[in-house]
């Protein structure tokens, strides 16, 4: 039997915060044991390689009860949780750990599934990333010149950013992903209703053999912003579960 290791350990193999797979563990996203009168989390290194490459873990049940599976659904690449095709849903957190952890995830299975894949975020959150996805033995500088990966830190205006998605959306040869972290229209100085604006464009021009992730902070947008990124988007993603919006 293989060493079990720590929370600690199990982090440094991850490359997020102690804090992160805590909150992974407790919302049943990743798998643990707990040893002892205190319950320490103890980790497998095959679950954990299990979690990594996004593959469904025979053990446990689905996470997504409220949504079930069709046979067009596609995996997201954490969790073992399923969205139907065409689809545009939202993340939402309090952890950029976190955060960073699904993008990767997320763009992973779709580089994995021969997708073109694309994030939208501020430069220095591109840069964590895609040291992650380096240390999980991707060339990202050789995916970037192949065209199957794709970075912006933002455009001006809704317009301008819906078309520059619909662009590189047309260039994919199979199915096209998109992750975005939604901070970006903070750094580009984005009122709420340009926000709102580009959301709803997304919403009249998904099409099947497309999935969009949207990530909202809830540090960092107000409640207001919050809401309608619920209002925007047909499903959520919050503390490791899926379901449907509670405001569609």
């Amino acid at each position: 039997m293989d060493k079990l290791l720590n929370v600690k350990e199990a982090a440094a193999l991850l490359n997020v915060s102690q804090m992160t797979i805590r909150r992974w563990t407790n919302a049943g996203l990743l798998r643990c044991f707990r040893i002892g009168k205190k319950l320490e989390r103890r980790f497998s290194p095959q679950d954990l390689q299990t979690f990594i490459e996004g593959e469904p873990d025979p053990r446990k049940k689905s996470l997504t009860p409220s949504v079930p599976a069709a046979e067009n659904s596609v995996g997201l690449g954490f969790g073992n949780i399923t969205v139907p095709d065409g689809t545009h849903l939202t993340h939402l957190y309090f952890d950029l750990q976190e955060a960073l952890g699904l993008q990767a995830f997320f763009l992973r299975q779709g580089l994995e599934n021969a997708e073109t894949v694309m994030v939208v975020s501020p430069d220095d959150r591109k840069e964590k990333l895609f040291q992650t996805l380096e240390q999980t033995g991707l060339d990202v500088m050789d995916l970037m010149n192949q065209n199957r990966l794709h970075h912006s830190s933002g455009k001006n205006d809704p317009a301008q950013m819906s078309a520059y998605i619909a662009q590189v959306a047309s260039s994919a040869l199979r199915r096209f992903r998109l992750v975005g972290d939604m901070s970006w229209t903070i750094t580009k100085q984005w009122p709420g209703k340009e926000i709102r604006t580009l959301e709803e464009i997304t919403n009249t021009r998904m099409k099947p053999e497309h999935l969009i992730m949207c990530q909202y902070s809830l540090k960092e947008f107000s409640g207001r912003e919050t809401m309608m990124a619920l209002e925007t988007h047909s499903l959520a993603v919050y503390k490791g579960k899926l379901g449907k919006s509670p405001l569609l």
